[in-house]
This record gives structure tokens, C-alpha cells and sequence, in this order.
């Protein structure tokens, strides 16, 4: 020992450290203990030795990501020390030198490795600051640890280290070791800017930091523990000092404040900061919720959405937490924080789908699923439910049915636990009526019914909640009638499976069926009829949940007779009626939806059947049946193609099977099953046979034989689609027999034969083969997928069987043989990419991955000349497109990544070539191998726009061949002279977009770069501007403005290289601009920029496109505020003198640098002569001058009323002197705008008098009109028509003529056959109109506009229908949805604030009826005469629901005649004496009807939607009739009548099941019995 200190104190420590034992090495105490006992002024130095050692221990641990044991020794030895009695060793362990090399090494490591181990090192910070020996030390080190984290957090530390950073500042806050005065003084060092602000100001901006680091998901919970951290630093300081200027509202601005920066940042908000907040600091929680209830959740338009959200976020916190009472309409009443029902209503129907979800969501939330919901929230549930229900965005009706189960899971707890509490009040009071034990139970943890203080208020919630489940379950009944959209039928059916789903205890699954959901459903006739009759919706979703629906009924349910049945009918006895009608209507429609209809139809009987051997029988009796059907069409296959469609009989095996395949059976059985599973091979056999010749047909729009061409009613695509769908349907049938064989290998599985699968696979592999209809062979090449891959499972099926590698080595045999042997007539080869496919996706070792792929490599890179071949017969096409196949294909991508760079050079080999057919393959496989380096689930904008200069888009470490092979793709030496070669103009594209997308790799960047700028020289623009886009991803982080100029230097006088550097210029500054740069506020670049394009101003002019390109740069950055428009003004000037008439380019960027420069100066009068004159000469350019003008004198109109005025005149003036209708259109699109605009901020004295306007009118229509100018016309009507309301109502004395005009012109522009554009710029102008005019608007010759209005709301296209609900929330003063705004204009707004008037009676009655003029029975009629075509006409309008508005209309008739005291009048309304009339012809005819059809039921002849509209339309009618006249004895002879009508058509359908039970329900409802609710 005394030894080795010697050589310690003569410096050899390193030497001494390195020749120490393992075992000293082993942990922190050993080495601590071989330290301790070497000399005391030696252990200091030896002690560094060690830290050094143990360093780079770690460091290399770190390097090879290491399990973190040698960082725990590191930071063990270093507290050990610190822990010695030696005060040396104690004052090393906390020197500044050790701690900081600890924390950097922390910083890095922690960054990309969040070790656990690490954080010791934090500890270790933690005493060196707050306990070290030498105090002065330990602030220094405070305070550069702490200026760190503060760089870090605030973007001006050189590295990204920020969760590392975060990490270790919330650790120092939690220990205390720093204050916020700590930090808030190092802030103002770090950052010098905000020195100068007071600490309130000064803690705004850091936290706002904070905030912005919440974007990235990896650190928002730590930025999150660091903002509660500030947050209650702050509010502590308030505590003590209230003048500090914080408090809860502060807070929650800044909370607001970071949503709207980032509205994404939401739901970390709520999960890291108010949840922090709610679950350790109750008071503070009760202060941020009070703060946000007392703003009452304001909706004014103007609040942003963020902060309606926020409110709601804390609110639902507040609720699950318990701190916030459950909606009620009096919350000043309730004894802790409620909610207030009439801001919820407002809510519930908000626009914004962010905040109607919300509100929502706080409806149904709760800190406990047994906490009671109180009536009001009842009443917003029913009130606003079917709002969500159809909301056409699918994302809205998932999140709302996520809320629905925890609604009915709260509901059904709820009932379960108020009726155990009932049974144990009534125990009590029976105990002590017969005074039995008196003891008290034990005690034990209190139950959710210990919240029901007595038998009365469990009654109550019982009550309630019992009732509010029957409300929703017969509320989504009514949500399945026909007339309802898709989106009601899909969100109703999938809510009733949760509700038959979600048990009534916590501990139910989700496979829990509620018995007493599903019986009032088995059990009411007008569930199941609707559930039978959505089995052949249009939609496959919907179908599917409605068969599931049906499944889910229980056996004893099933076979019990169905109420108000008329021969004692099951269930299964309407299933087995219903199956006939449905296979009956496939076969005459032919019809997809139908026969997949009728096929669950089938296959849900055979489950209810119950019986194995009545289910064999019943598929015996669906394979008897089809093998007619096919011998027909052996016989006659033109004749079967239109009478006999078998898809629909394929398809029922199909689903029968799959009841079939979940059950085990006997002997018996199963040889029945085998034989009939032959007979399914067999007619999928044969249909192939009868229809292969249409599908192996090349020509793409199918081929009728000439045979056939005499048959009445048949055409190609009849008959192409009878081909198709059968081998689709027979195909999918076999792929699931075959399929069984996956199951567990268990007695009396029935697996298929093995004789049975081989010729599955032969006749598979023939049809991929052969077939032409790419439809047809995706299915097939599915089956024969599942094929190849069941072959591996042959062996378990099967043990004696010697299969698998023999079958699959045939098929890879006859696959080879068709790529060698079969013509090319297709560019993808049909089927032949399919076959490889699949035999590859079977993972078998023969024949292998690498086998496969090398015989297609060695085919593919077989030499071919253009003279040895007709290009029929191309093997190496094959083989390409075999590989590009394997590479598309999800189940084999994974496994050819390895063999991506051989396949590269494959494709770049063939881009070579001088075969078109072969470079054309070469072509598409190089698409597909940069699919699969970069992805196919970006958007198209994104793809286009590039790579952004950070990203790795591509690992060129882990494709080190591919920098060579896009190089070699770019070796032209000269440019034009290569791609003059059409092989070489092939190759370079994906080339070049690879770079483009990707970046540039580090090897060979130079050259790559260098061969790119060659090609901005091209004579072929679109090279150019390719070569451009590519260049500027080498520039994004250089500067790129000298590199420009070299650019630009080297082109010299060519005027080709000058236009792609300029390009390039453009295309970098475009790339900056979407990527986010400031440009604006860096803009020493922009000077930069203007002196090198100034050195060559010369040679720009000298050609026309190259000045272009020039002139379009500085429009750029004008456009950007980079550039002042007086500096563009020379440069224009010099254009504009020496200009090319032939160059439009130039005269465009000329006239766009014009508006800019006149934009500046305000000159209107240079621009009004340069555009006029433009107009005779270039209507094109003159129309691009014409839309830049609002952009570019957006201020100018802002802070001048002349400009205003001016500009005004000149939209005018343009609109009056051109016949162009392409200017006219820009122009008056511009003019509605800007007179909106003026309109609504008060600024009436500078608009167009109106003189001007009716000359404008009347000048609109001189010309012809295109479709652009009359979308223009109709948007613009809406501001003419405010301005003449606001500004001339006085002077007009034909206003209420004009404004009928408008209306109707607004309501013809709606009808649903319009195009989209025409009813959106009608919608447009409806909102000009209405959010510009003053009130009230409420007058009689408003309501063709009324008329108009309701008409958008209720439009086909969201984007119509939310225009029409912005101009509606103008006339409610609340925003609101279309559906709600609809019903509220309608039956609440119109019928109170229109005076009496004959024409609203007339308009609601005609909306009510269909229209007056047409007599009931003709609506009936027409409804009647379905059209039974293969291809029908899909209606314009599936959103509108013609029972829901013929209600709301019923209602407006109703309300006007309540509100208006018309009762004793109605008689003198020659509308309500024509809707008496219509209605009892209408009834007279409906009995006619029901006679003659008879008997009703699933797929009757209501369940058609138009049949059941119009008999829904007379029987509300007749309810309406009768409720404005009164029921009882009122003289009135037609209403006795028709009351005497609607009995008789009651009677009928209750006890003759001659209507639909929702219409006889409609017929039973008494008008008055259920208001409209808002």
C-alpha cells in the first residue's frame, strides 16, 4: 500500500486506477473503501482518477446503450464520497468541475435514453447545491445549471435537450433547490428582450414557453408538472401579496391564450396541468372552476372557440372529480358549483363540432357511473340527441357513441342500484313494523345506494331513469324509420347494440346481453319490421349492425308469437317470409345491396333455426336452388343475366356457412356436410365456366357475344355484372369453406375435404390466370392467397396427407410458366403478379423467398431489342410487374426490404431499355420501391411540396446502394441531347423526386448537386421546374441566397439556366414560407437577394420568360411584405417599357406587379386605365389582376375611404364595359366582398348609389353568362339586396316586390338539382343578406327568403348546409347547427314573429303536403311504381328526411295559428280549405291502397321511403287538420269526415296489419301531444 501511494503522489494515478483489481471496481462501496484507505492528502487526486475512470465507463455504457449500471456507479461513488468523513474528499465531490460534467453528461444521455439510473445524477445536483461544504460553490453551480435549463426552455440553447431539460428543472422545484425568483432572474439574463418587463408580464412569456413545448408529445407531462409548479409558485405569492397582480382568472387567460396559439395542445392541457391541479390542490381547483362558471360559458360568435372549450374541459374535470353538480336551470339554487342548462342548450347546439361534443361529454360525465343525472339533464339529452345522430361527420358519431355507452352503462347502474336500495328500505320498514332485530348492521364500506337517503328518492331516480331508457330506446326505433339519412340509421342501430350490450351492473362485459332491452325489442312489431327491412339498406355498415341486432334475440324470444299478429306469427315465421320477399326482390333488381340483403336474411335463419339438422337441410335447400339457377344459365346465360341473378344465392351460403362453421358435429353429419360441400365446388365450378368468356374478354367496357344482343333488356353492363358478381360471391364462398381449415383441429370440426381444397386451388390459379376483370381477380387473388398459405396447415388437418410443398411448388411451376408463355396484353399482366403473390405469402421454404425472387430478377433482367420482339410476348414485363406486386403487398413488403437496392438496380437496368412496354413496368416498379422508402399515407400536398430540411424521410445508412443508383440515373453529360432519348427523359424524373422528397443524401451530395443544376439548363420547362423543386432541398440549410448567385453567375447569358436558377429562388423562398420561416421579420436575406438579381437585370430583359420568372420573385416578396411596393415600382417600369406583347407570362407578373404598386401609392387611376385597356386585350391576364386586387389593397381599403370608393367604381366599371363573363365574375365577386364588408362596419355613404346598382343589374345579364358569372350573380344578389334594405328602404317603394324577386331567385338557385357551386353561392348570399341587414326581419315579404333559407339548412352538401346555419344564427342571435337552426326558424322564430298572413299558411301547408297541386293519390301513385333497374338513380337529397320536415311544418301551422289566434278564421284560408280536401282524398286514397295490397309487413309496400313519405305526409295532415279545427263536434263537415277516415285507416292497420307500425303510429299521435324542443 505504501507502495502505491508513493507512485500516486509521483503522479502515475492513471497508471495506478488502471491497474487496479475488477473486484475494486465492482460497486461504488469497494472503491469507496479502497479510497479510504490510501494516504489522506492523496485521496483528492486519486479520487479524480477514479470519477475519470467511472466517466468513461459510462460514457461508453451510453454509446452501446447500456443498462445504466455503470452510471449508478458513477453516481454512487460520487455521494459516497460526498458521505466520507474525510472533508477533502467531501469538498471534491461538490467542486463546480464534477457537478456541471455531470449534468452536460445528464443533458445528452437523457435526451435520447431516459434511463432511470440517470436520475441519480439529479440527486447528486441537488446536494451539490444545497448542501455544499463551500456555499459559494454551490450558487455558482445553482446558477449555471440553472441558466441552462432556462436556455433550453426558452430556444437559445444550441441543442434540443428539452425533455432532458424539463426533466431536471421539475426535479429541482420539486426538491426546492430553486425559487421562482431564481428563475425569473436568470430569464431576464438569458433573454435580454424581457429584461424590461415586470414580473407579471415576465412569468407570461416563460410560461408561454412551456406551453410551446406541449406540441411535442414526448415531453407535455413534464412541461405540464413544470407549469403547476409555476402555477401554484404564483398563486402562493398572491396569497401573500394580492397586490402581485395574479390570480385564477389570469391563469385561465393564459391558458386560453396557449389553446389559441396551439389548439391541438388541448387534451394536454387538461390531462397535465388541470388534472395536477384538481387531484393536490382542492382549492385552488374550486377557484379556476368558479372562475369559469361564473363566465357562464358564453357563446357570443365573437368568443373564441378555445376558450369555450377550455371552460368545458375544467368543467368535465370538475364534475368527474365531484366539485361540480350535475345541469340544472336554476344554479344559483343548488348548494354547490351547478351547471347552468340554458348555457348548455346554447352549447349542445354550437356550431363548432369541437364544443357540441364537449358539452356533451359534460352532460354525461360523472365522478361516479351510480351518481343519479337530474331531469334537466334529461331534458338536453332528449332535446339535442338526434342533433348528434345525424351529424354527417362519422368522427362526431363515434365520439358520440362512446359517450352513449357511458350514458347507458350510468343509466342502467343507476336503476340497478335504486331498485336494491328500494328492496332494503322495505326490509327495514318490515323489520321494524314486526319489531325484529333492532341491532344495527355491521358496518362495512358504504354502497352507491347509501347516497338515497329514503324509499321516496329512490323511487324518483327509478322513475326517471327507467323512463328516460324506454324514451331512448323507442328514440332510436324512430331514428331507423326509411326516410331517415344514413347517418341516423348507422349511429341509431350501432347505439342499440350498446344498449342491448351494456349489462345493468359494473362488473357486465360488453358480451352481456340486457335481457330487458332485447325484449322490447323482440317484442314491439315496429322494432323488428324496421330491423328486417335495414337488412336491405343501401349501405353494407348498415346491413351489418342490423343482422347483429337481430342475432343478438334469444331463442325463447324467437319462437314467441308476435304481438297483434294475425295468424299467431313468430319471429321465425316473419324471417321465413321475409327471405322470400328479399330473395324475390334480388332477383328482379339484381341489385348488390338487395341480394347481400337477402343473403343475411338467409343466414340469420339457419342461426335461429337452433337445430343442426333443420340448418343442414335448409343449406342443402340454398344449394338445390342455385344449381337450377345455374343450369339455366349453362343454357340461356343472357336470358339468367337479367331473371335469374345467383350473387345473392352465393352470398347466402356464404353467411349460412359461417353459422354453420362455429359448431361441431356427429358422423352424420358431417358426411352430409362434406357432400354438400362438393356440390358448392361444384356450381362455383360451373358458373365460372358459363360466364368465363365475358371475363376473360379484353376489352375493358365488358363484351356482350352477338347471341345475346337480340335479348330485350340486356346490355353489357347487365351482363358484365352478372359475370362479375357471380364469380365474386362464389369466389368469397370458397375462400370461407376453405378457411375452416384454419380452426382448431378438434372432432367434428367440418373441415373440408382435401380432394375438395386441391381443385379450390386449381380453379383459382385457372381464373387468375385467365381473368381480365380486375374486380374478379381481386377476389380471386384473395381465395387463392388464403390457398397458398392453408397448404402449411395441410399437415395438421390432414396427417396422412403429403400436400403442402407439392401443391405449392406446382402453382409456382404454372405461375412461372404463364409469365414465360402468356401475351402481355396489359401493362400490369392481369392476374399473373397475383399468383406470385400468393404463393410467396405462404412463408414455406419451397419454393423459398429468395428462390422466387431470384428467377424473377433473372427474367427481368433478360436483354430484349426492340426488333426481337412485337411486344406481345415480354416475359421481363411480367416478372416487373411481379415484383412491383410483391412490394405493394402488406403481407410481403416486410420481408423484400432486403432485397430492395438488387430491385433498384432492376428498375433503373429497364428504364434503359429500348422496349417501351419494358421501361414502362421499369417505371411503375420504381414508383412502387419509392412507396415504399417514403411512405403512401401522405397527402398530395404534402408529396408536392417537398422535403421540409429536417426531417429523415429516408435511412440512407440503411440503403447504402441507393445514393449510386440515382446518381447513375442523372449521369447524362448532356442534358437535351439525353432526354431527347425518351428512355433517359424516363429515368430521371423519379430520380429526381426522390431527392425532392427525401433530401439529398451526404455521399455523393456534390455530384448529385452538380447534375441537377445541368439540368436547369434544359430546353423542356417542365425539367426545369422539376430540377428546380429538387435543387432547392440542398438549399434549405445553407445560404442559399449566395448560392443563387452562383447559380445565376454561372448561367451566364443562357437564357435557360437563368430561368431555372430563378425558379429555383422562387421555389426556396415558396418552401421557407410553408415551412413557417419569419420571413418578414428576417428579411436581411430579402436585401440580400435584390443586389444579386440586380447584377443581372440586363440579361434578364433580354428575354421575355426569364423576366418573367424575375418579376414573379419580387411580386413574392412584395406578397410576403418582404419588399415595399416602391422598390418593385423601377424594376416595373423598365418591364413595362421594353415588354413583349407575345409573352403573356411577362404581361401577367407585369399587370400583378401593377396592382402592387398602385396598391401602395393608392392609386386607383393608373390601375382602372391599365386594367381597361388590359381588358380588350387579354381577358385571361385581366381576370389574374382582377383577383389579386383584394389581397394587395387590403389595407389600403382598410385605412381610406377613397380607396374604398374607388375601387368600388372600378368593379362597376368593369362589370359594364367587358362582355368577358371570366372578368365580369371576378369582378363582381370582388365587389360583393368589398360591399359587405363596408356594409356591416357602418361605412353606407361610400357605397355604390342606387342608380348604380340597378345599372349594374340590369348590365349583368347584356352578355352572355358563364357558370362562374352566375355563381357571382347569386352570391352578390344577397349584399345588393342588404344595401337596398339598409340604405334605401325609404325611397323604394317596390322593396317588398324586389325582395320577393330575390327570395325566389335564391330558391330556385337551391333546388336539388342545381350543381353544388349554384346552391352554395345561394346559401353565400342568404348569409351577405342576413348578417348584414338591420332589424327586424320579420315581415311578409321576407318569406321567400325564409322560404330559401330553411331549403339550404335542409341541402344535401354540409358545406351548403353551414352557410345556411351561419345566416340563421344571424336571425336567433345564436349560433347553432343546420338541423337545429332549421326547426328553430321553422316552428319557433316564423309562426311568433310574422304577423297573421295567408301566404305563411300557404307555404307551410305546401312544404307539409308536398304541394297542394298535386292530389295525395298521384304522390301516391308515382311513390308506388318502383324502379326496378340494375343501375338505379341515387336521389339528390339523402340528408332530408320527409317526416321530420312535414312535422316541423305541421308545427309552423299550429304555432301561427296559436300565436295568432286564427282559429275561428281558419275558414276564411283558402290554403287550410284546400289541405282539408287534400287530405281526405288523401285518406280515401290510402284505404284504396291498403285494400288492394292487403296484408303488411317486412318489405311491404311501406317500407318503401317514398310510399311511406307521402302516407306519412296524409296521416299528419289529417292529425293537423284535426288539431286546428278541434276533434270534438265543430261543425265542420270534411274534418268529421276525415276523422271518421283516419279511424277507419287505424282500424285497419291495428287489426288487420295492413301499415307500417311506425305510420300507425304517426296516424295514433295527436298533434298537440309533444312540443318542438330547442
Amino acid at each position: 500500500m505504501e507502495g502505491q501511494a508513493q507512485q500516486a503522489s509521483d503522479g502515475s494515478t492513471d497508471a495506478l486506477i488502471s491497474g487496479l483489481s475488477p473486484e475494486i471496481f465492482e460497486n461504488a462501496n469497494t472503491i469507496s473503501k479502497w479510497l479510504l484507505s490510501q494516504p489522506e492528502e492523496t485521496r483528492p487526486q486519486l479520487a479524480e482518477g477514479l470519477f475519470q475512470k467511472l466517466f468513461q465507463d459510462a460514457s461508453q455504457s451510453r454509446q452501446y446503450h447500456g443498462n445504466g449500471h455503470a452510471c449508478v456507479r458513477l453516481c454512487s461513488f460520487v455521494q459516497q464520497c460526498f458521505k466520507s468523513p474525510d472533508q477533502a474528499l467531501k469538498k471534491w465531490s461538490t467542486t463546480k468541475g464534477i457537478t456541471l460534467e455531470l449534468f452536460y453528461f445528464y443533458l445528452e444521455w437523457y435526451e435520447h435514453d431516459p434511463h432511470r439510473a440517470l436520475r441519480l445524477i439529479l440527486d447528486v445536483l441537488v446536494t451539490a447545491s444545497t448542501n455544499n461544504p463551500c456555499p459559494e460553490t454551490g450558487r455558482s453551480i445553482k446558477s449555471r445549471v440553472l441558466e441552462t435549463l432556462v436556455q433550453i426552455i426558452t430556444r437559445k440553447y444550441p441543442k434540443q435537450l428539452t425533455k432532458s431539460g424539463l426533466q431536471c428543472l421539475e426535479h429541482l422545484l420539486s426538491k426546492r433547490v430553486v425559487s421562482l425568483d431564481d428563475i425569473a432572474s436568470t430569464y431576464r439574463q438569458v433573454a435580454p428582450s424581457v429584461a424590461a418587463l415586470p414580473n407579471f408580464q415576465l412569468w407570461r412569456s416563460f410560461v408561454f414557453h412551456l406551453f410551446s413545448w406541449m406540441e411535442l408529445t414526448y415531453v407535455c407531462p413534464l412541461a405540464g408538472k413544470c407549469i403547476v409548479h409555476v402555477f401554484r409558485g404564483l398563486d402562493s405569492a398572491a396569497a401573500l401579496d394580492p397586490t402581485a397582480g395574479f390570480d385564477v382568472e389570469v391563469w385561465r387567460q393564459w391558458l386560453q391564450g396557449a389553446l389559441i396559439q396551439n389548439p391541438d395542445i388541448l387534451e394536454d392541457i387538461k390531462n397535465y396541468v388541470l388534472v395536477a391541479i384538481f387531484k393536490t390542490d382542492k382549492a385552488a381547483a374550486l377557484r379556476l372552476l368558479h372562475v369559469f362558471n361564473k363566465r357562464q360559458l358564453s357563446n357570443r360568435q365573437e368568443e373564441s372557440d378555445q376558450g369555450i372549450l377550455l371552460q368545458l374541459a375544467t368543467l368535465e374535470l370538475g364534475k368527474k372529480f365531484g366539485l361540480v353538480d350535475e345541469p340544472t336551470y336554476r344554479p344559483e339554487l343548488s348548494k354547490h358549483l351547478a351547471l347552468d342548462s340554458e348555457v348548455l342548450k346554447m352549447l349542445l347546439g354550437h356550431p363548432s363540432i369541437s364544443v357540441r361534443c364537449s358539452a356533451l361529454s359534460l352532460v354525461v360525465s360523472s365522478q361516479a357511473t351510480t351518481k343519479p343525472l337530474s331531469h334537466d339533464a334529461f331534458d338536453l339529452l332528449r332535446t339535442y340527441l338526434a342533433a348528434f345522430h345525424a351529424d354527417y361527420d362519422a368522427k362526431v358519431r363515434n365520439e358520440v357513441l362512446g359517450l352513449t355507452k357511458n350514458l347507458l352503462k350510468r343509466v342502467k347502474n343507476i336503476i340497478t342500484v335504486a331498485q336494491r336500495s328500494l328492496v332494503d328500505f322495505t326490509n327495514r320498514e318490515a323489520q321494524q313494523v314486526t319489531g325484529g332485530n333492532t341491532q344495527p348492521p355491521p358496518k362495512k364500506k358504504p354502497g352507491p345506494e347509501a347516497a338515497l337517503k329514503n324509499a321516496a328518492e329512490a323511487n324518483s331516480v327509478l322513475i326517471s331513469h327507467q323512463i328516460f331508457l324506454e324514451w331512448y330506446v323507442g328514440f332510436l326505433r324512430d331514428e331507423l324509420i326509411p326516410t331517415a339519412s344514413y347517418q341516423r340509421h348507422i349511429t341509431a342501430v350501432k347505439a342499440a347494440l350498446l344498449a342491448v350490450r351494456v349489462g345493468k351492473h359494473a362488473a357486465a362485459t360488453d358480451d352481456t346481453v340486457d335481457e330487458d332491452v332485447i325484449q322490447r325489442i323482440a317484442l314491439d312489431p315496429t322494432w323488428t319490421r324496421l330491423l328486417f327491412d335495414l337488412l336491405l339498406d343501401p349501405f353494407d355498415d348498415v346491413r351489418d349492425a342490423a343482422s347483429t341486432l337481430l342475432g343478438l334475440i334469444p331463442q325463447e324470444m324467437i319462437a314467441r308469437e308476435v304481438m297483434r299478429s294475425q295468424n299467431q306469427e313468430t319471429l321465425l315465421d316473419l324471417l321465413r317470409e321475409f327471405c322470400g320477399r328479399a330473395s324475390a326482390l334480388a332477383d328482379r333488381t339484381g341489385r348488390a345491396d338487395h341480394g347481400d340483403g337477402a343473403a343475411r336474411a338467409r343466414g340469420l335463419l339457419c342461426s335461429w333455426l337452433n337445430d343442426q339438422h333443420l340448418q343442414i337441410q335448409y343449406l342443402a335447400e340454398v344449394v338445390r336452388w342455385i344449381e337450377t339457377k345455374i343450369s339455366k344459365a349453362e343454357q340461356d346465360l343472357g336470358h339468367a343475366a337479367i331473371e335469374s341473378p345467383v350473387h345473392a344465392d352465393f352470398a347466402a351460403i356464404s353467411y349460412v356457412w359461417q353459422v354453420l362453421a362455429k359448431q361441431t358435429y356427429g358422423e352424420a353429419e358431417l358426411e352430409a356436410l362434406h357432400i354438400l360441400q362438393e356440390r358448392i365446388f361444384v356450381v362455383s365450378q360451373r358458373i365460372w365456366l358459363a360466364v368465363k368468356h365475358v371475363l376473360c374478354d379484353d376489352s375493358p367496357e365488358g363484351h356482350l357475344p352477338e347471341e345475346m344482343e337480340d335479348i330485350e333488356g340486356l346490355d353489357t353492363k347487365d351482363l358484365l355484372s352478372y359475370s362479375f358478381r357471380a364469380v365474386h360471391e362464389s369466389s368469397n364462398l370458397l375462400r370461407l369453406i376453405m378457411g375452416t381449415l384454419r380452426l382448431k383441429v378438434v372432432a367434428g370440426v367440418p373441415f373440408p375435404p382435401l380432394e375438395v381444397f386441391k381443385k379450390t386451388g386449381y380453379l383459382t390459379f385457372e381464373q387468375l390466370a385467365s381473368l381480365r376483370h380486375r374486380g374478379a381477380f381481386s377476389t380471386v387473388s384473395y381465395t387463392f392467397t388464403n390457398c397458398c398459405q392453408l397448404t402449411q396447415n395441410l399437415k395438421i388437418v390432414f396427417p396422412d396427407a403429403d400436400e403442402s410443398e407439392t401443391l405449392l411448388r406446382e402453382w409456382y411451376k404454372g405461375a412461372v410458366e404463364c409469365i414465360m408463355t402468356q401475351a402481355s396484353t396489359t401493362r400490369r399482366s392481369a392476374g399473373i403478379p397475383s399468383l406470385i403473390a400468393a404463393v410467396l405469402s405462404a412463408n414455406a421454404s419451397s419454393p423459398s423467398f429468395d428462390e422466387v425472387y431470384s428467377n424473377l430478377e433473372q427474367i427481368g433482367k433478360k436483354p430484349v431489342t426492340q426488333a426481337e420482339t412485337d411486344g406481345s410476348n415480354l416475359p421481363q414485363v411480367h416478372a416487373l410487374n411481379c415484383l412491383r406486386e410483391i412490394f405493394r403487398s402488406s403481407l410481403l413488403s416486410k420481408r423484400a426490404e432486403g432485397y430492395l437496392a438488387r430491385t433498384l438496380h432492376l428498375a433503373a437496368t429497364s428504364l434503359k431499355s429500348e422496349v417501351w412496354a419494358i421501361r414502362n413496368c421499369g417505371l411503375l416498379l420504381l414508383r412502387a420501391l419509392i412507396d415504399c422508402l417514403l411512405g403512401t399515407g401522405e397527402s398530395k400536398a404534402i408529396i408536392e411540396s417537398g422535403w421540409d430540411g429536417n426531417s429523415v424521410r429516408i435511412s440512407y445508412n440503411k440503403y447504402p446502394e441507393l445514393p449510386d443508383i440515382v446518381l447513375g440515373l442523372l449521369q447524362a453529360d448532356d442534358v437535351d441531347a439525353g432526354l431527347a432519348n425518351s428512355a433517359a427523359a424516363e429515368a430521371v424524373f423519379p430520380a429526381l423526386d426522390i431527392i425532392r422528397r427525401a433530401g439529398p443524401p451526404e455521399e455523393h451530395r456534390d455530384e448529385l448537386r452538380k447534375r441537377i443544376e445541368n439540368y436547369l439548363g434544359s430546353k423542356i420547362w417542365h425539367v426545369r421546374e422539376i430540377a428546380a423543386r429538387t435543387l432547392c432541398s440542398f438549399l434549405l440549410r445553407e445560404d442559399w441566397v449566395s448560392e443563387i448567385g452562383k447559380l445565376l453567375e454561372q448561367a451566364g447569358t443562357s437564357s435557360n439556366r437563368l430561368h431555372g436558377a430563378l425558379l429555383t429562388a422562387r421555389f426556396v423562398i415558396e418552401r421557407k414560407s410553408d415551412l413557417g420561416n419569419d420571413l418578414k421579420s428576417e428579411n436581411a436575406w430579402a436585401a440580400s437577394l435584390l443586389e444579386v438579381l440586380a447584377t443581372k437585370s440586363d440579361v434578364f430583359g433580354r428575354c421575355p420568360e426569364v423576366e418573367a420568372a424575375h418579376l414573379e420573385i419580387l411580386n413574392l416578396l412584395v406578397k410576403l411584405q418582404c419588399l415595399t411596393a416602391d422598390k418593385l415600382a423601377s424594376t416595373l417600369k423598365i418591364s413595362t417599357n421594353a415588354r413583349n406583347p407575345a409573352s403573356a407570362l411577362l404581361e401577367m407578373e407585369i399587370a400583378l406587379g401593377l396592382v402592387h404598386e398602385t396598391a401602395s401609392s393608392r392609386g386607383v387611376d393608373g390601375l382602372r386605365s391599365y386594367l381597361l385597356e388590359l381588358l380588350a386585350r387579354d381577358v385571361n391576364i385581366a381576370s389574374r389582376m382582377l383577383e389579386a386586387i383584394p389581397a394587395a389593397f387590403s389595407q389600403a381599403q382598410d385605412e381610406s375611404s377613397n380607396v374604398r370608393s374607388e375601387i368600388c367604381q372600378l368593379y362597376i366599371e368593369v362589370c359594364s364595359t367587358t362582355p368577358a363573363p371570366e372578368a365580369r365574375a371576378a369582378s363582381l365577386t370582388n365587389l360583393g366582398v368589398l360591399m359587405s364588408t363596408m356594409l356591416s362596419s357602418g361605412h353606407t355613404s361610400e357605397l355604390p348609389s342606387l342608380s348604380q346598382l340597378d345599372t349594374l343589374w340590369s348590365d349583368l345579364t347584356r352578355w352572355s353568362i358563364n357558370p362562374e358569372l352566375s355563381w357571382a350573380i347569386i352570391e352578390a344578389s344577397g349584399t345588393i339586396m342588404a344595401i337596398l334594405v339598409s340604405c334605401h328602404k325609404t325611397s323604394l317603394p317596390d322593396l317588398d316586390q324586389r325582395l320577393r324577386n330575390w327570395g325566389a331567385l335564391v330558391s330556385d338557385s337551391l333546388d336539388v338539382d342545381n350543381s353544388f357551386d349554384t346552391r352554395y353561392a345561394a346559401a353565400s348570399s342568404l348569409y351577405s343578406f342576413f348578417s348584414s341587414i338591420p332589424k327586424p326581419f320579420w315581415q311578409e315579404s321576407y318569406l321567400p327568403a325564409f322560404s330559401a333559407l330553411y331549403t339550404a339548412l335542409t341541402d344535401d352538401d354540409d358545406e351548403v348546409r353551414e352557410v345556411a346555419a351561419l345566416a340563421a344564427s344571424c336571425l336567433a342571435g345564436q349560433p347553432a347547427t343546420a338541423n337545429i337552426a332549421a326547426k328553430r326558424l321553422i316552428v319557433a322564430q316564423i309562426p311568433y314573429e310574422v304577423d297573421e298572413t295567408p301566404e305563411f299558411m300557404s307555404l307551410a301547408i305546401s312544404k307539409l303536403t308536398g304541394g297542394l297541386d298535386v292530389p295525395a293519390e298521384s304522390q301516391l301513385r308515382k311513390a308506388l311504381d318502383f324502379d326496378d333497374s340494375l343501375f338505379a338513380a341515387e336521389e339528390q337529397n339523402l340528408f332530408i328526411d320527409e317526416i321530420r320536415e312535414a312535422k316541423h311544418w305541421r308545427w309552423a301551422v299550429l304555432n301561427a295559428k296559436a300565436a295568432n289566434g286564427m282559429l275561428l278564421e281558419m275558414d276564411r284560408h283558402v290554403s287550410f280549405n284546400a289541405w282539408k280536401e287534400w287530405t281526405k282524398a288523401g285518406l280515401e286514397a290510402l284505404i284504396s291502397i291498403m285494400k288492394e295490397k292487403g296484408q303488411d309487413g317486412p318489405l311491404g309496400w311501406t317500407s318503401d321511403q317514398h310510399v311511406f313519405a307521402v302516407v306519412a305526409r296524409i296521416l299528419l295532415s289529417a292529425r293537423g287538420v284535426m288539431a286546428v279545427r278541434g276533434e270534438g263536434d265543430n261543425g265542420d263537415a270534411v274534418v268529421h269526415e276525415i276523422g271518421q277516415l283516419l279511424a277507419n285507416v287505424m282500424g285497419m292497420a291495428r287489426y288487420g296489419g295492413m301499415l307500417h307500425g311506425s305510420l300507425e303510429e304517426l296516424a295514433s299521435e295527436q298533434a298537440g301531444s309533444t312540443g318542438p324542443r330547442f
